[in-house]
C-alpha cells in the first residue's frame, strides 16, 4: 500500500507570503501588452543607469 501526499504549489516570495495570483496574472498581461521595442528601451535605460551609477561609485570612492 502506497501513500501519496499531494503538495500544494504556491508561489512564495522571499518574505514567505504567498503572491496574489490575480495580481500576478494582471502584471503578466500588462507587461505582455507592451511592444518589444518599448521593452528593449526600458532594458537599455536600466542598464545605462546601472553603469552610470557604477562609474560614479568608482569615481567618488577613489583615494586621493
Amino acid at each position: 500500500m502506497y501513500f501519496f501526499f499531494e503538495k500544494k504549489s504556491q508561489i512564495i516570495n522571499h518574505h514567505g507570503d504567498s503572491i496574489n495570483p490575480d495580481f500576478a496574472e494582471w502584471v503578466r498581461d500588462f507587461v505582455s501588452n507592451f511592444s518589444e521595442n518599448i521593452l528593449i528601451i526600458i532594458f537599455i535605460l536600466g542598464l545605462l543607469i546601472f553603469l552610470i551609477m557604477y562609474v560614479f561609485i568608482l569615481y567618488f570612492s577613489r583615494k586621493k
